[in-house]
């Protein structure tokens, strides 16, 4: 097995418990609900597949639903996020500048441009779940307010993760 298949693994289970046993039970209000477990999907690389980036979206959404009780909720509004990954990249990003096997990260995007596609892809999937729950349109001003608020408390959480766990380049001596 290759390491990055182990990581993404590992990356897969450590999110999902993190949303699902952690930051699920922290109530921070009645409209922001952040959602770090996507942060899976931001950063698969570059250069994987479409067909599997969908089915990943989907297990992960899969996964959360099942622990939440939210039947496909999660599931469509990650699998959703992960179509429109691939537009987000190739409008953010020049060919020549990225590694095809890197994986996105504040390292090999740079911050700024590390945070707008994390920002576009949280409000695409974060309006699709809320759409999908509140189910009407006569809702929309509810939906975009937890739209926003839980787009900038994800943001912050996955910004906060990243640091914790960035890796660290090795000075040679």
């Amino acid at each position: 097995m290759s390491s990055r298949l182990i990581i993404n693994f590992l990356r897969f289970i450590g999110l999902l418990l993190l949303q699902v046993l952690v930051i699920d039970n922290i109530r921070l209000g009645y409209y922001i609900h952040p959602h770090i477990y996507v942060l899976y999907i931001l950063l698969l690389p570059f250069n994987i597949p479409n067909w599997r980036l969908l089915f990943a979206g989907f297990f992960m959404g899969l996964a959360v639903d099942l622990f939440n009780g939210t039947p496909g909720l999660n599931a469509a509004a990650t699998v959703f996020m992960a179509f429109i990954r691939p537009l987000v990249i190739n409008g953010m990003t020049r060919r020549k500048d990225i590694n095809e096997n890197d994986e996105p990260s504040l390292n090999n995007m740079g911050v700024s441009r590390f945070l707008v596609y994390s920002f576009l892809l949280l409000v695409v999937h974060n309006l699709v779940l809320f759409m999908l729950e509140a189910f009407s349109f006569k809702l929309i001003g509810v939906v975009l307010l937890e739209t926003l608020l839980s787009v900038f408390s994800s943001l912050m959480l996955i910004f906060i993760i990243l640091l914790l766990f960035k890796k660290t380049k090795k000075k040679s001596l």
